[in-house]
């Protein structure tokens, strides 16, 4: 899927298809899978070019009752896609939240319990004047060859969106670093609820973070950390 209206024509290539799928199994799905508040739906976006022995795959990932694969077309149709298929899904929801998840990065298993509970405690007047609000977890976590590095990012990759029901824009209304241009931001100081990994097929991220000295996340995030 073209998630950039420049054409970029590798994501249909078995061996590009195969490595993401692969980072996309040892450190995006289990760490979802394995959230403690289970209460979501899961949009997983593919390209409806996908081939066929792929789209296998995908069904297996679909018998996690979260997971909903949504197939889109040319870059200009997929938000659009995407919204008809939240207002499918909720036709009685005022409000909608959308979270922005790259498939080679991981959650804490809190992510979604800590996510909720701030939505839970927001009030119209905290939503006033925009109907919308973004809530940033700023606090976060670099992987890269076993080794933990802590990572602070106001504009991070993980951000959610709390917006009215009746135009959904989602997540991607904006790139996650030009939020603040568009809405009022809520940056809630947590523990380390996401976990971006570093890897060779990265295309911006790099390590930024600071090395952690003999750390163990494994139980907040339970995917192959020593594979990364």
């Amino acid at each position: 899927m073209n998630i950039y209206p420049i054409d970029f024509p590798k994501r249909l290539e078995n061996t590009w298809l195969s490595l993401r799928l692969d980072l996309f199994q040892r450190y995006c799905f289990p760490t979802v899978f394995a959230q403690q508040e289970q209460g979501f739906t899961w949009l997983v976006l593919f390209d409806e070019k996908t081939p066929a022995h792929i789209r296998k795959i995908i069904g297996t990932y679909a018998k996690y009752q979260n997971f909903v694969p949504v197939y889109c077309g040319a870059y200009n149709t997929i938000l659009p896609t995407v919204a008809e298929r939240m207002k499918a899904l909720a036709p009685d929801a005022e409000w909608f939240v959308t979270t922005r998840l790259d498939n080679d990065d991981a959650l804490s298993i809190g992510f979604v319990h800590c996510l909720q509970e701030i939505v839970r405690s927001l009030g119209e007047d905290n939503l006033k004047p925009a109907d919308t609000l973004y809530i940033n977890f700023p606090n976060g976590l670099q992987l890269h060859d076993g080794i933990y590095y802590d990572f602070k990012d106001v504009t991070n990759a993980f951000v959610s969106l709390v917006e009215r029901s009746a135009n959904p824009r989602t997540v991607f209304w904006v790139d996650h670093p030009s939020i603040h241009d568009v809405s009022p931001v809520v940056q809630a100081e947590t523990k380390p609820l996401w976990m971006q990994i570093v890897h060779d097929m990265n295309v911006y991220n790099y390590i930024r973070g600071e090395r952690i000295e003999g750390a163990d996340f494994s139980a907040e995030f339970p995917c192959a950390i020593n594979n990364a």
